[in-house]
């Protein structure tokens, strides 16, 4: 049975972590809320974009513009959005997991590019062929880390080293819930633009033409897919540590109940056999 000075030393043990996973709980809720209010904002020009995209598709039907040619698919890259760290529950795990899932069921060679230690960890452990890597960006991602990527796949893309790009991201709902999804950014689908598109637009504005419209529109619309990704991935990850540290810190305040319970056990015992003794030699000398 463990001492009274072992029980009170795990109680400290346990009390400072208790403090750590509050203070911890603490951060990922600020940034948890700073990373909604860059996804809040993001949103409208997001929404812009594929606005002005789904007018070009409308005005002129038939679209034939590289980055809406369907090939036939040989090569795929998967980008998958995870944390740098872990202690934010099944929030990595999942998203990898997810990954993984769409190379199954994918009918091509597969590549991954990884954002996060943590993805880079998984595909490694798993021999996947991961053809690049970013960390430092997930939990506070900016318009410049999109469009360094955006510009790194693009010509991938347009030399065929790829035939198809999908985005593996997590969305944030809310503080408790949020879904690991997948979506296809190129091809573009001319199909995916037509709910955003305005009635009866005016297509003789688009100088000089609408497929040069597109071809400078289109790298900004991946730039901010790209973005609105990390973005959401941001909030839900620090929502999972969030969640994470929450239980911890309750686990904690469970543990050390438990042993403070325990620890008047003991000392009621040793004081007990204290007793017992003294009483045990009184007899003994009457």
């Amino acid at each position: 049975m463990a001492t009274l000075r072992d029980i009170k030393g795990r109680i400290r043990s346990v009390t400072t972590t208790q403090k750590t996973t509050k203070a911890m709980n603490l951060v990922s809720s600020s940034k948890m809320a700073r990373a909604k209010v860059k996804l809040t904002r993001s949103t409208p020009f997001f929404e812009e974009v594929r606005r002005v995209i789904g007018n070009i598709v409308i005005g002129i039907g038939e679209v034939k513009h590289k980055y809406f040619e369907q090939r036939e698919i040989k090569r795929s890259l998967i980008i998958v959005i995870a944390n740098d760290r872990g202690l934010c529950g099944g929030y990595n795990s999942n998203i990898c997991k997810l990954a993984s899932n769409l190379k199954t069921s994918l009918n091509s060679e597969v590549s991954f590019y990884c954002i996060g230690n943590k993805a880079r960890d998984f595909f490694r452990r798993a021999g996947e062929d991961i053809m690049g890597f970013k960390n430092g960006i997930s939990e506070n991602p900016f318009y410049e880390d999109a469009q360094e990527i955006a510009q790194m796949i693009m010509p991938l893309y347009e030399e065929g080293q790829f035939d198809e790009v999908h985005i593996c991201y997590t969305e944030f709902v809310s503080a408790i819930t949020y879904i690991p999804k997948s979506m296809r950014i190129l091809p573009l689908n001319a199909a995916d633009f037509e709910d955003v598109a305005g009635k009866n637009a005016d297509f003789i504005k688009f100088e000089p033409g609408p497929i040069e419209v597109l071809s400078y529109v289109i790298p900004k619309y991946l730039s901010t897919i790209i973005l609105a990704a990390l973005s959401t991935s941001a909030a839900s990850g620090q929502a999972a540590t969030m969640t994470a540290m929450d239980s911890a810190t309750e686990n904690a305040e469970n543990i050390i109940e438990n042993l403070t319970l325990l620890k008047n056990r003991v000392r009621q015992a040793a004081i007990t056999q204290e007793i017992s003794e003294i009483v045990g030699g009184a007899n003994a000398l009457e």
